[in-house]
């Protein structure tokens, strides 16, 4: 036998594939490309029929087989976690390879023991090119795990909203640890719900159930010892699959492996962060772990400052009344209305009333007056519908009247009756307010709730956009698409920005952003305040002239598209994106006679238009956010031989984002009607696109974008 073993040795060191193999083992890569590469061989040295390699370090599958995809989705053997020796399961010859995984390997005819050892001496080498793969894996989530904390950085400056801002952190963590689900949830008060729904949000991969609101059996013990104070991360090892196995809510949530980690604020817990992976049993690593350790800190923050800002305005709040629901129990009383209404196969509405002007009241005449005009408003509603409907408070200036078994006809009456009612309401001391108004009605709008209070907000946006004492519904597009109805919400933005801004554009104007800028630069923060503004500006720029609107909004979505197609990565892509939505914001420094000409700009006025790059990269350098959009909106009409403007680039020289959006805004100047000319056909517009190139624009840019929109 000894002798069996020497010569099978030897034949396997003169062996060029066995060589091959080597090579490739003392240089491992992270590619999948390398993984196959290695199991190719591998396969060919052994005679195996078939040849499955799992990695635990990326979670990779690779398998080569007569049916590849079949092996694929092969199950996991847990066994390997607990044992160092190969065993076999049936005809399958299962090898440990160690902590980095396992190979999974079967022939036509069982190999004798000699070979076996000799296999086996092999799956060594591989172990061993594993853990310096996994080194290298290990490396590389380091440096991409400094890009997602830099996300995570421009989330919060960018976003002024708390359950904005936690939408997409859970959208982030998803994404960059590539789970099938990924869920923030923050604990409620209310005894009778452990999460509260209105702050928690969830994220999941296409195929998966949405499971915000379920607590699964895996998770229950580690929930009530994390609400007990004790610091614990929830891994799936066997202890916890041996005393609650993958069935009943987990089998239909396909949870296969989990992870979480606690929010702890102040000593107290506020939530967990929770993985599913629901597509193959995960191994977590170290680095994952660690990683989510240091997000739930930050979410910890964030949630715990917010929650104390909530309690603080609450108990500001106490003038309302006990007969005024508050957030919290609105929605809980919406999910009971909503099985009611199921059960009884009935109906019911939702009627917003918004306090117009609520800020500028508290800001002019002090916040004692704006709570007088809340708890005004309240103590009216309440004494109109004692106990026929309630009243909830939904946001700083909104009420929403909860009426139960009302159809959207009654509805809309309700609707028209207060806003009569309320149309000469008067608060002592603080004049006459203005009211605006909005209903929804379930099932008939939508059977979601989520969808049904969207629907109800953006109804509130068309009232405001058309002045005061106003009614709005989705009913106004009856019986055509949902997308006409977010075209109308898209066009009633604008109007409201002008109606709160109403500004004229010119160097005044310019002053007074310069101004704010400086403010924030001196206190070394940026407030999201400045950025919401200098977008919002973007919008009502366009809306100036119905000529140009929505034009920003379009070339931001193209520039998207085509900064995604030519495959720049996530973070250039939104600089793309940032940057095509603000490239005209100079055009603010321009003055109003110039910009809203109707006809051709003579010599010295296209000289002054020609300005706007500069100041829109003025405007937007001191951000330091958007430093890198500054460039892009700088160089956006420099053209590819040299003859554009500000600077003159050429070619490389100017950035690729810029080169994006020259084309993408070229593109719909000229589909679109101008003061001068109508829209020009799509041919013709191709035509001129293709003519210039190689002088305005880059070549092969122009070609992909052709592709794009032909």
């Amino acid at each position: 036998m000894s002798t069996k073993l020497q010569l099978t040795q030897i034949d396997f060191l003169k062996n060029s594939i066995f060589n091959e193999l080597l090579e490739n083992l003392l240089q491992p890569d992270v590619s999948k490309i390398w993984l196959q590469k290695i199991v190719n061989l591998l396969k060919q040295l052994i005679n195996a029929e078939k040849l499955i390699l799992n990695v635990f370090s990326d979670n990779s599958i690779v398998a080569v087989s007569s049916n590849s995809q079949e092996e694929k989705n092969n199950h996991r053997y847990t066994e390997i976690l607990n044992t160092e020796k190969p065993f076999w399961v049936s005809e399958n010859y299962i090898v440990p390879l160690e902590l980095e995984g396992y190979l999974e390997a079967s022939w036509k005819s069982v190999p004798f023991k000699a070979e076996l050892e000799v296999y086996n001496n092999v799956f060594s080498f591989l172990t061993s090119a594993l853990k310096n793969r996994s080194d290298l894996l290990a490396q590389r989530l380091f440096l991409s795990k400094d890009e997602s904390l830099s996300r995570f950085e421009y989330i919060l400056n960018t976003e002024s909203d708390f359950k904005s801002q936690i939408d997409s952190f859970v959208r982030e963590i998803a994404l960059f640890l590539d789970v099938s689900r990924c869920q923030i949830k923050f604990f409620s008060e209310n005894s009778s719900s452990v999460f509260n729904a209105s702050l928690s949000s969830e994220f999941v991969k296409d195929g998966f159930l949405q499971s915000v609101s379920v607590v699964p059996s895996i998770e229950n013990t580690w929930l009530s010892r994390v609400k007990n104070n004790q610091v614990l991360i929830l891994n799936n090892n066997k202890v916890l699959f041996q005393n609650s196995p993958l069935e009943g809510v987990e089998s239909l949530l396909s949870i296969k492996s989990v992870l979480g980690y606690p929010l702890i604020y102040k000593n107290i817990p506020i939530g967990v962060v929770v993985l599913h992976q629901c597509d193959y049993e995960r191994i977590w690593k170290t680095e994952e772990t660690q990683y989510l350790r240091e997000i739930a800190l930050l979410i910890s923050v964030l949630g715990g400052k917010e929650f104390e800002l909530v309690e603080k305005h609450s108990s500001k709040q106490s003038h309302l009344g006990d007969s005024v629901i508050n957030s919290d129990d609105f929605l809980k009383e919406l999910n009971h209305l909503q099985i009611d209404t199921q059960v009884n196969n009935s109906s019911f509405s939702l009627v917003m009333i918004d306090i117009e002007k609520l800020k500028e009241i508290n800001l002019n005449m002090g916040f004692v007056a704006g709570n007088l005009v809340l708890s005004q408003t309240a103590r009216f509603l309440n004494r109109l519908y004692k106990d026929i409907h309630k009243v909830a408070r939904y946001n700083n200036d909104e009420f929403v009247v909860i009426m139960k078994d009302t159809d959207h006809s009654k509805a809309h009456l309700e609707a028209e009756k207060l806003k009569d009612k309320l149309s000469d309401f008067l608060v002592l001391g603080v004049g006459p307010v203005e009211y605006n108004f909005s209903f929804v009605t379930y099932p008939i709008h939508t059977a979601s709730l989520q969808e049904l209070l969207g629907f109800l907000e953006q109804a509130m946006i068309l009232s405001k956009s058309r002045g005061k004492s106003q009614v709005s519904s989705i009913d106004e597009i009856k019986g055509q698409p949902k997308e006409r109805w977010q075209q109308l919400v898209s066009y009633a933005i604008p109007e409201i920005i002008f109606k709160k801004t109403n500004f004229r554009t010119g160097p005044e104007l310019i002053e007074t952003i310069n101004n704010q800028i400086s403010e924030q630069k001196k206190r070394q923060t940026y407030s999201t305040d400045i950025l919401d503004s200098i977008q919002s500006l973007a919008i009502a720029l366009d809306a100036k002239d119905s000529y140009t609107e929505g034009h920003s909004n379009r070339v931001s979505e193209y520039a998207y598209i085509l900064a995604k197609k030519i495959s720049l990565d996530l973070q250039e892509i939104e600089w793309v994106r940032l940057a095509a939505a603000m490239h005209d914001i100079g055009k603010i420094g321009i003055p109003e006679d110039i910009l809203c000409k109707q006809g051709k700009l003579t010599k010295e006025e296209y000289e002054v238009m020609k300005k706007h790059p500069i100041i829109g990269a003025k405007i937007l350098k001191p951000i330091k956010p958007l430093e890198k959009v500054a460039n892009l909106v700088l160089y956006h009409h420099e053209y590819w031989d040299g003859n554009g403007y500000p600077n003159g680039l050429k070619k490389e020289e100017i950035p690729i984002g810029a080169r994006i959006i020259s084309i993408v805004d070229a593109y719909q100047a000229m589909t679109s009607n101008r003061p001068y000319r109508p829209a020009l056909p799509f041919e013709e517009a191709i035509k001129r696109l293709k003519a210039g190139k190689e002088n305005q624009w880059e070549p092969g840019l122009i070609d992909e974008f052709i592709k794009i929109v032909s």
